[in-house]
């Protein structure tokens, strides 16, 4: 499918209530922080603006894959729940789709939970979960494996039948970890295919509880290298530093070294809501360096809650991935109220000082008991393919943390409902690998943020503009039903200014004609040419019910 500078094709999801997904033609990124440009205008921020009057940021929803879900547990070992925890990615080596996930067995009785486990992780939990919580806590997550699953085409998937673990009466599975290894999760995959001779590589947690169920691996994170991305062999670990957390992924740096993101409780901060049944405040994003993948750097927080979240509000995994002028990032937003988890959209010039076009989330959760009805989690990588960004999520059927459970120890009143007092371990993570996308060169927009015949204006920070032409992505809203012909029909004007802020000859708005329609990369022209004159070093747009996704002054 090929697609012209000035036009657009479609591919629809088949999702009833979701837009349309367009779609073109890009490189495909493997690795999030060092993918190939994809073809998209530079990153927009508000940084591109010196001055802003009535406008607002859209943000696209994604649009469910019309596949979902896309692995289900079916195995007497992953049957109670395929998480992410993980990576999913398409092999430069080989070009399959490849996955590594987090799977749980099945748990139908949840008070049955603790009579199961083997005697010394029952010692060992006595010392962090008292008896008495007993019957509102899940223990299926100290059963936490990492599985393999392989795809042609990133949708139909198997299980390789590989010889690392047997479960039950199946000699061969695709479990990679969680055997005599210990609990595992969190599976950072980086390939590298100038590596001829070991080109995959892996950051696996494996959780202090591991050693309780005699694993072989010490707990903490810990680094592996493997030649077929199969069978796996432990050169480092576990890792000191600031991974002290259950959520970390690890990528390799745009420069060398690699960059981890992870997130911690900060206990310090006292300004948030906890509710009752939740048992950690302030989950918060940070960010550490490292030029060899074992000595890192001090912790730098990239993202907090702040005056404009919800206090309640909670950071669990930012995804980044590069795109020109900066990165796009997903991040996993926890809001213990509801014990749910859903995703926002983020950008940054840097991938440490981070942006939120708009505080709701861009894939929210569908009604409970749907896949993501409780949580969504998403896996390591964005990939990019045919001009759709996929985030590959695993969504949960049930939700984190009980919130009413007459077993409890204690109960509180709240209104008309009796909620759980102390929060104790989780539940069940029941849920299947699922994909959602986006077009990606049109993740948001500016927009008016009044909308109908109002107007909103952007203008442009000073910057030499000699000679260049401006390009820009851009879609206008259809005239409205009326018996007048094209009555508040969308439109975008662009003028020039000079270091003065004043409009220039031959490049005003009325020398602009009016930009409608839905264009990827249409070049904008006046009557006095389409090249910016010497003098020109801002641009003015006029957005009615118009939407700016991208824009680029760039040499003819």
């Amino acid at each position: 499918m090929n697609c012209k500078p000035d036009e657009v094709q479609a591919t629809c999801f088949d999702k009833p209530g979701l837009a349309i997904l367009l779609s073109g033609i890009v490189c495909l990124a493997t690795v999030g922080l060092a993918g190939a440009e994809q073809a998209r205008m530079p990153l927009l921020m508000p940084d591109d603006f010196g001055e802003l009057c009535a406008v607002s940021w859209r943000v696209e929803l994604g649009v469910l894959d019309k596949n979902n879900p896309l692995i289900e547990g079916d195995m007497p070992w992953d049957a109670g729940g395929v998480m992410s925890h993980g990576t999913v990615l398409r092999d430069p080596i080989d070009g399959l789709w490849k996955a590594w996930l987090v799977c749980t067995p099945p748990e139908e009785m949840m008070e049955s939970s603790r009579a199961s486990l083997p005697s010394a992780l029952v010692e060992w939990l006595a010392t962090v979960a008292p008896e008495e919580t007993k019957g509102v806590s899940s223990f299926n997550h100290f059963h936490r494996r990492v599985c393999y699953f392989q795809s042609t085409d990133g949708v139909h998937w198997t299980r390789p039948k590989l010889s690392n673990s047997s479960f039950g009466d199946h000699d061969k599975t695709n479990i990679v970890f969680g055997g005599p290894e210990g609990i595992a999760q969190y599976a950072s995959v980086i390939v590298d295919p100038a590596n001829r001779e070991w080109p995959y590589e892996m950051f696996v947690l494996f959780p202090n509880m591991s050693r309780a169920l005699g694993g072989e691996a010490p707990s903490g994170l810990c680094r592996y290298r493997s030649r077929d991305g199969k069978q796996w062999q432990r050169v480092g670990g576990p890792i000191k530093g600031p991974f002290t957390s259950d959520v970390c992924y690890v990528y390799r740096g745009e420069n060398g070294g690699y960059v981890g993101y992870f997130r911690l409780v900060r206990h310090e901060d006292k300004s948030g809501h906890v509710p009752p049944y939740e048992g950690n405040p302030a989950r918060t994003n940070y960010r550490v360096f490292s030029p060899d993948g074992e000595h890192w750097t001090d912790t730098e927080i990239i993202m907090k809650r702040d005056e404009r979240d919800h206090r309640d509000t909670q950071y669990m995994e930012c995804v980044p991935h590069k795109v020109k002028g900066g990165y796009l990032g997903m991040v996993t937003m926890y809001h213990p109220i509801t014990q749910t988890l859903d995703l926002r959209l983020a950008a940054s010039r840097d991938g440490r000082k981070w942006w939120f076009p708009d505080r709701r989330p861009c894939l929210a959760n569908p009604p409970l008991g749907d896949y993501g009805g409780g949580m969504i989690w998403q896996c390591k990588d964005l990939i990019v393919q045919d001009n759709t960004l996929y985030v590959y999520y695993s969504g949960s059927e049930g939700i984190h943390r009980a919130i009413w459970d007459t077993r409890a120890r204690g109960l509180k009143q709240v209104g008309l409902e009796s909620v759980i007092t102390e929060g104790s371990g989780i539940l069940p993570f029941n849920g299947a690998l699922c994909r959602a996308g986006w077009r990606f060169d049109r993740m948001y927009a500016l927009a008016s943020s009044v909308g109908g015949p109002t107007i909103g204006t952007a203008v442009t920070k000073p910057q030499e503009l000699k000679g260049k032409q401006l390009r820009v992505n851009l879609v206008t809203r259809p005239p409205k039903k009326s018996t007048e012909p094209e009555f508040d029909e969308g439109y975008m004007q662009v003028e020039l200014l000079d270091s003065q802020g004043e409009p220039m000859a031959g490049f005003t708005r009325e020398d602009c004609a009016l930009l409608r329609g839905d264009h990827q990369a249409l070049q904008v022209k006046w009557t006095g040419g389409d090249r910016c004159p010497d003098e020109a070093k801002k641009a003015r747009f006029y957005l009615k019910r118009a939407f700016l996704y991208g824009f680029e002054f760039s040499p003819p």
